[in-house]
């Protein structure tokens, strides 16, 4: 047996030694540790190595089922709105897979102009969510009741990215900045467009939506995502300011960044401000995802190369740059216990951040090493009402992880096989969209 897959196996071993004692103390109280808050969260995860959309019981760490999507390469799953059903985004065909989220069924594909690349933006003002395209630098707004496309906008042409790092997809995520706002992220041209929509009555009963085009801001390399922030929270002139990443161009040597972009009254949208993660060689660098910290105050980004970028967004400025993990992604915020819980996809273990003092306290291992050629880390996690637990898959290695964020040691694991990636989870008493779930992925 060679080291690497005797490695494996030692992994693996292990990891379901844990989920069996794990499940030997569930009948009982969990006698040892910190007791278990009973809460009912199905987490839904896209499989593109097997085509299938994988169900867990996230409290019982049990598998609820698995459903085969009638599309290609499934990779997020997102809740339809507040609804208890799903989208599987197959990036690998013109549609997305409508699945319900209790009995598990598959009612078919809603058909759209290009494939999708994530749709987990959700207007629940509207009820309408954003399904932003993989091959086309495009959006298809869907009615979430209906399942239906109600409209789309961006350019309708087939587009490839090479430009710069973050792969080649078409679009960036979807994201709406107003309540009948929402931008259209163009990665190849390297824009940002801004796109208004507003019901049209036609009789008594009917009625049809109408998308207008009004602006859009030029990028310095392809954009990620728009930054999600709670606008609830926010003074009125906060509400328009927005924070978008910028994912570096390692060709052209040019520095991932965070940006900082305005919605104007005269639905001008511009980019006021930006700060560049300079300070390692732009060649070796690439950034997909960034996380506001709890206190508004800071921005959490990961970097490729292996480090944690803490940005000051009021003075656009690095404050601290922490070395975590290769593939640096996802940061969990867990504000009960002022910790971070930080996703390195191309890494073997997970770092836990102290986010008071914005400092490393340890990494932890979770998975054995790459053989799938998958990610070993997934994209969307979650945590535990309580705040005593932190889940996610060890996508590469096909093990759903239980996190315990007291003793910061892996506490049970469930075997599905396959490579989950990217999905969402579900509060079962109310079928609503979980508020600690990862909602912006790959």
């Amino acid at each position: 047996m060679s080291k690497s897959l005797s490695y494996i196996f030692t992994v693996c071993v292990l990891l379901l030694s844990t989920q069996v004692t794990s499940a030997g103390r569930a009948g009982h109280g969990y006698g040892h540790g910190p007791s278990r808050s009973d809460f009912k969260v199905r987490a839904f995860y896209g499989d593109k190595v097997l085509d299938r959309v994988v169900a867990i019981d996230v409290h019982k760490m049990q598998l609820a089922g698995t459903i085969n999507t009638q599309g290609l390469t499934p990779y997020p799953v997102d809740q339809a709105g507040t609804l208890d059903k799903v989208y599987a985004i197959t990036r690998g065909s013109s549609s997305i897979d409508v699945i319900t989220a209790d009995s598990l069924k598959n009612l078919g594909v809603i058909n759209l102009q290009h494939k999708p690349r994530s749709g987990e933006s959700y207007n629940a003002r509207l009820g309408l969510t954003l399904i932003a395209g993989a091959n086309k630098p495009m959006t298809s707004v869907i009615d979430v009741i209906n399942d239906t496309v109600v409209g789309v906008a961006g350019v309708d042409v087939e587009t490839i990215q090479t430009a710069d790092n973050g792969g080649t997809l078409s679009s960036g995520h979807p994201a709406w900045l107003s309540k009948d706002r929402f931008v259209v992220i163009d990665r190849v041209a390297r824009v940002i467009q801004l796109y208004g929509i507003k019901k049209v009555q036609d009789t008594n009963l009917d009625y049809h939506w109408e998308i207008t085009y009004l602006d859009e801001v030029a990028t310095p390399t392809s954009v990620h995502h728009v930054l999600h922030r709670d606008l609830a929270q926010l003074s009125q002139y906060e509400k328009h300011n927005f924070y978008a990443l910028a994912e570096g161009s390692a060709k052209e040597g040019i520095h991932p960044a965070i940006l900082k972009l305005r919605l104007h009254k005269n639905d001008r949208l511009t980019l006021d401000d930006s700060v560049y993660l300079d300070r390692f060689d732009a060649a070796i660098m690439s950034s997909h995802h960034a996380d506001f910290h709890p206190d508004g105050k800071h921005i959490y980004v990961g970097s490729t190369e292996g480090h944690l970028f803490v940005i000051n967004r009021l003075r656009m400025a690095i404050k601290r740059v922490i070395k975590t993990g290769k593939g640096t992604g996802h940061t969990r915020f867990v504000p009960a216990r002022n910790l971070a819980i930080v996703t390195n996809h191309n890494d073997t273990f997970l770092t836990v951040i102290n986010t008071k003092r914005h400092r490393k306290i340890k990494d932890v291992q979770v998975s054995g090493p790459q053989t799938q050629g998958q990610i070993l880390q997934s994209h969307t996690n979650f945590v535990s009402p309580d705040s005593m637990y932190y889940y996610a898959f060890a996508s590469d290695n096909g093990f759903f992880f239980e996190f315990n964020l007291d003793s910061l040691k892996v506490e049970r694991t469930l075997y599905t096989g396959g490579a989950p990636v990217q999905g969402s989870f579900i509060n079962w008493d109310y079928f609503s969209y979980g508020g600690e779930s990862s909602s912006t992925g790959m």
